[in-house]
């Protein structure tokens, strides 16, 4: 997602303003973002590669917390 590219994410993205940007919570932050955006289409999961071998997946949350 371009809102990320080449940004300070600490500064410059609202989600981050109070949290940390690890891998695990952009994750969160883009299904957040896409979540209920594409009709007819139920988000499975998202998955932010930091190298080919470490990544993180977010399939949503049970509880509706996050």
């Amino acid at each position: 997602m371009s809102v990320y590219d080449h940004r300070h994410l600490n500064l410059e993205v609202p989600e981050f303003a109070g949290r940390v940007p690890t891998t695990e919570n952009i994750a969160i932050a883009i299904w957040e973002r896409l979540e209920d955006k594409i009709p007819h289409a139920k988000l499975h999961r998202v998955r932010v590669y930091e190298m080919a071998d470490l990544f993180a997946d977010y399939y949503g949350s049970d509880d509706g917390e996050r």
